[in-house]
C-alpha cells in the first residue's frame, strides 16, 4: 500500500490507505518526499510490522479480512504487483453530507459541523472542522489525474458521495475515461440517502466493474438513531431502486458495509438475516476503534459475553466479533453513557427506547 495506494481524506490529507492511524501530509509533493512514508517502507522491507498499520492486524488476528487482504484480492487479483506507479486512489470530492451518524464527525460531514457547534457547551474540546474544497482546485485534480494512468482501483467516500462536489466528481470521471477505463474498477460508499442521477449510471457503463457500497447501520428505528436525520422509509426505497439498477448492468454490483459498535453489536445476527432475506449480499462487517467510547471494547465484560453466547451468534460470519467480545479489555463507560445521553438529549432520541434488548442484560442507561 504505502507504494501502489494513497488515500486522500475529506479534509485534502494524504497518507496510505484509509486505515492508515494518521495523515502524514496535505499536498501530493510532500507526501512522497514524507519521512514517515519513508519509514511504512522500510519497515515493511525489514519483515516487521508499522504500528500506524495497525488496524489491519488488529482486523487479521480476529480473523476479519483486513484492508490490505481485501484489495490483494479485489484489485490485484492475489497477484503481487509492481511497485513502480500508483494502483490505487482513494479521493472524496468533499465533506458534504446530510447526515450526523453517532460514529462520524465533522471532519467527514458538514452536517456535523453545524450540529457540533451546539455541542461545544457540553464538549469544550470537541474540534470542529471546516469544509476544505481542495477538490475544486484544478492544479491538485490535475496532479491526482497525472498520477492515474496505470491505477486500477478509484475508490470515492465521502461526505455523502452523490451529494458533495458532484459537478466536479463527473468532470473527473470524464477525465478518467482517457486512462482505459476498461481496466479501471471504481468503488463508492453512500449512505443510501440519495440515488445518484442518471449522469452517473451513463459514465459508470464505461468502466471495468462499479461496486457500489451501501453504509447501513441497522433498519428502521435503529438506522434513523445511528444515521441522524435520515428516514429509513426513504433509504429503503433506494436500497431496493439500486438493486433494479445493477440488474441492468453488467459491470455494476452491490456491497454492504455494517459498522459494528455498542449500538450495532447485540443484533448483528437479524441484520445480516435481513440481507438475506431482502437478496442483498452478506454484510461486511467492520470493527468500530475510533471514537473508542462507541467501540464493542467500551461494554463491561459482563455485557460483552452475554451477548457473545447468543445461540444466534454462532454461525460462521460472526465468530471473528464473538472473538473480539470475548475478550476482556478496560473500559470507561462513563464517558460513553455521558455522549450517548448528550446526543439523545439535542437529537430527542432515546438508546434505551431504541435498543431494549441492550438494557434488558444490562446497560447502564438509566
Amino acid at each position: 500500500m504505502p507504494w501502489t495506494s494513497i488515500d486522500i481524506n475529506a479534509q485534502g490529507e494524504l497518507k496510505p490507505c484509509c486505515k492508515y492511524k494518521n495523515s502524514i501530509a496535505t499536498d501530493i509533493k510532500s507526501y512522497f518526499s514524507s519521512p514517515e512514508l519513508q519509514e511504512i517502507k522500510d519497515s515493511f522491507l525489514a519483515g516487521t510490522k508499522p504500528a500506524g498499520c495497525r488496524r489491519c492486524w488488529v482486523d487479521e488476528e480476529l480473523g476479519i479480512k483486513s484492508k490490505r487482504q481485501l484489495d490483494l484480492k479485489y484489485v490485484f487479483n492475489d497477484q503481487h504487483p509492481s511497485l513502480d506507479t500508483l494502483k490505487i486512489i482513494s479521493m472524496p470530492f468533499g465533506n458534504t453530507c446530510n447526515f450526523a451518524c453517532r460514529i462520524c464527525g465533522s471532519q467527514y460531514s458538514s452536517f456535523w459541523r453545524s450540529h457540533t457547534q451546539k455541542l461545544q457547551k457540553e464538549f469544550p474540546d470537541i474540534r470542529i472542522y471546516k469544509h476544505n474544497k481542495f477538490y475544486k482546485d484544478k492544479n491538485f485534480t490535475n496532479q491526482i489525474l497525472s498520477l492515474s494512468k496505470d491505477v486500477l482501483l478509484f475508490e470515492f467516500p465521502g461526505g455523502e458521495p452523490f451529494l458533495t462536489g458532484v459537478e466536479e466528481h463527473l468532470n473527473f470521471l470524464n477525465s478518467l475515461l482517457k486512462y482505459n477505463p476498461q481496466n479501471l474498477k471504481l468503488h463508492y460508499i453512500t449512505n443510501t440517502s440519495i440515488f445518484p442521477e442518471s449522469r452517473f449510471w451513463d459514465l459508470w457503463k464505461n468502466f471495468k466493474n462499479v461496486d457500489i457500497q451501501l453504509s447501513i447501520d441497522g433498519t428502521g428505528s435503529q438506522f434513523e438513531y445511528n444515521r441522524w436525520p435520515g428516514k429509513w422509509s426513504e433509504c429503503y426505497q433506494n436500497i431496493k431502486n439500486y438493486q433494479v439498477y445493477t440488474q441492468k448492468y453488467s459491470n455494476l454490483q452491490l456491497s454492504i458495509s455494517h459498522t459494528v459498535s455498542i449500538f450495532t453489536v447485540y443484533y448483528l445476527p437479524e441484520f445480516i438475516h435481513w440481507c438475506l432475506k431482502e437478496k442483498l449480499p452478506k454484510p461486511y462487517l467492520g470493527l468500530l476503534l475510533e471514537p473508542d467510547y462507541y467501540s464493542v471494547s467500551a461494554l463491561p465484560e459482563k455485557i460483552r459475553k452475554t451477548i457473545a453466547k447468543r445461540p444466534e451468534f454462532q454461525i460462521q460470519e460472526l465468530k471473528p466479533i464473538k472473538k473480539e467480545l470475548e475478550l476482556s479489555s478496560p473500559n470507561n463507560l462513563e464517558n460513553t453513557i455521558k455522549y450517548i445521553k448528550i446526543l439523545d438529549k439535542h437529537r430527542k432520541q432515546n438508546f434505551a427506547e431504541t435498543f431494549p434488548e441492550m438494557i434488558d442484560i444490562g446497560f447502564p442507561y438509566e
